[in-house]
């Protein structure tokens, strides 16, 4: 939205006025002045300012006044500032060097060493140069054994020479990565990876240079809210907690000046507050549902920006606790809610319903299982598993959730009434980001389902929650092995169908209930030009050449 000095110089010319109605007729350098503080005030009048003021952490994949290496969200922010060795392109279908610090990739012979090619002319918004000793720092900094970093940037990390060694304190660098020279960044693998290129695409530089905190305070420094420094398009500008953060134009950025004069990021306390603001006219964009996206839709004054999110809402179940390593328990879950009647009355017809917890419909098996709404199956598999000791009688399972849109509590509302038909109590609760990690990735044994959303790149699939030490208390080897082929998949054909077949296996065993794929949205006002945004997992990063945004 513009912003613009005219009060400021309807004072001036008024005082002006003032004056030269009550004094004699200038002097001729009297005369002189004044035409040249006139032609000074017509070019400030001229000097609108281009603000762009959005709610770029509303909704999923956003992580208000987060920091980076926390959860892997907040992209659509981090990316004005910081910047990733390789990103997505503007649809989240493809890896790119458009906007990233890789110009180019490649591996060796048989993809246990990959090679890096670094942009020429990078700079941080200090003026001083990147080069790739800052890539290898960055690993090192967050890799370091008391640094509390659980998404490291890169995917899988242990496939990463001398990477364990380090994080476990037994070495004093990642031998694995290597800086052949300023613009070459090495990286040696233990295992053969074809597709380790999409492992790499949240690995954002810092700079060692600048960084004042100690690796096990990454998560407590200020730095991140008084002095970040980056490489991205815009540079920190101010920040005041629980309102707002403003960045301004990097000079430095190697793909030009920014348009915008000032970007804004507001933090709101959920989705509803946004977009009371987008429609007072006090921001320019934020996410929304879906539901709230028919609202506007036909509205001249608004543009609407939609895509599939590439993420599974899913629930997850704590295999910690009885009796969800009973698959007649989860399987009851599956038969039990109308997932059909949710996709089209409460989505709108905006989700499609997923198998297993792969986003991509391409690895889907064709003779996958849907469990269309069956209470009486429901009824049935929990009387067998209670006949044999294993029961959710009495009990009252809460469902926390960090989404907390009306949507979200819409379609738990029906999953709530759903169960119930069954004999099953659930209690949804909705919770803040923070609030959430405390609850369900801190206490592991104190929680029995939640539901979520899992995200995913197309050639790659994180095998975190299923193998050794996952979170959820998985033990089921068979997961090793899935994952194992589709790590191995030396091409195409061959990851498609290792990929499959772990798809299958999700289904078949039901080991999460995994509901749905949606189609997310963004409104921004039709005053912002040259605008982009898409629904990606996580927020990206994708290319959304924010340089480019300007204001009418």
């Amino acid at each position: 939205m513009y912003r613009s000095r005219f009060l400021s110089l309807v004072i001036v010319l008024s005082l002006a006025l003032l004056v030269a109605c009550a004094a004699p007729a200038p002097a001729p350098a009297a005369e002189e002045a004044m035409a040249e503080s006139s032609d000074e005030m017509a070019e400030e009048d001229a000097e609108v300012e281009q603000v762009l003021i959005g709610g770029f952490d509303v909704g999923p994949g956003g992580d208000p006044q987060g920091v980076l290496y926390n959860n892997g969200a907040g992209n659509v922010w981090f990316v004005k500032i910081f910047t990733p060795l390789i990103i997505m392109d503007s649809t989240f279908s493809n890896h790119t060097s458009e906007a990233a610090l890789a110009v180019s990739w490649e591996p060796n012979d048989d993809a246990t060493v990959w090679t890096f090619h670094l942009r020429e002319g990078v700079k941080w918004h200090d003026g001083e140069d990147f080069t790739a000793s800052d890539l290898k720092w960055t690993a090192e900094f967050v890799s370091a054994p008391m640094a509390a970093v659980t998404h490291f940037g890169i995917s899988q990390p242990n496939q990463i020479v001398g990477w364990t060694e380090y994080n476990e304190g037994e070495a004093d660098e990642i031998a694995g990565i290597r800086v052949v020279d300023d613009l070459t960044l090495e990286i040696e693998l233990n295992i053969p990876n074809p597709r380790f290129y999409d492992a790499v695409r949240g690995y954002y530089a810092l700079p060692e240079h600048a960084i004042d905190f100690e690796s096990t305070e990454i998560f407590s420094a200020d730095w991140w809210f008084t002095s970040p420094i980056g490489t991205g398009p815009f540079k920190f500008d101010s920040y005041e907690k629980d309102q707002f953060m403003a960045l301004a134009p990097n000079e430095y950025y190697w793909d030009g000046v920014p348009e915008l004069d000032q970007l804004i990021n507001r933090y709101f306390v959920d989705e509803t507050a946004a977009v009371l603001a987008l429609e007072s006219g006090d921001i320019d964009f934020t996410y929304v549902s879906a539901d709230v996206a028919s609202r506007f839709a036909g509205n001249p004054d608004y543009q609407i920006f939609s895509g599939p999110s590439f993420v599974t809402n899913m629930f997850n179940y704590n295999y910690l606790n009885e009796p969800w390593s009973d698959k007649r328990i989860r399987q009851a879950f599956m038969y039990g809610i109308d997932r059909a009647s949710i996709i089209s009355d409460v989505f709108n017809g905006t989700a499609q319903a997923t198998p297993c917890q792969d986003p991509y419909p391409t690895f889907w098996p064709e003779d996958a299982n849907y469990y269309e709404y069956d209470p009486a199956k429901a009824r049935e598999l929990l009387a067998e598993a209670a006949a044999d000791g294993v029961t959710l009688d009495g009990v009252n399972l809460d469902i926390p959730t960090y989404y907390t849109s009306q949507l979200a509590k819409d379609i738990l509302t029906v999953m709530q009434a759903n169960m119930a038909d069954v004999g099953v109590n659930v209690n949804p609760t909705f919770l803040d980001v923070p609030t959430w990690r405390t609850v369900v990735d801190d206490n592991a044994a104190e929680w029995n389902i939640a539901y979520r959303g899992a995200g995913g790149g197309p050639a790659s699939y994180s095998p975190i929650w299923y193998v050794e030490d996952n979170q959820w208390g998985i033990d089921d080897p068979n997961y090793v092995d899935l994952f194992g082929a589709m790590d191995a998949a030396q091409n195409a054909d061959e990851y498609r169908a290792a990929r499959t077949a772990l798809c299958k296996y999700q289904n078949e065993e039901a080991t999460f209930a995994y509901w749905w794929v949606s189609t997310r949205y963004g409104i921004a006002t039709v005053d912002v030009e040259d605008f982009h945004y898409f629904p990606a997992p996580g927020g990206g990063p994708y290319v959304d050449r924010s340089q480019d945004w300007n204001m009418k």
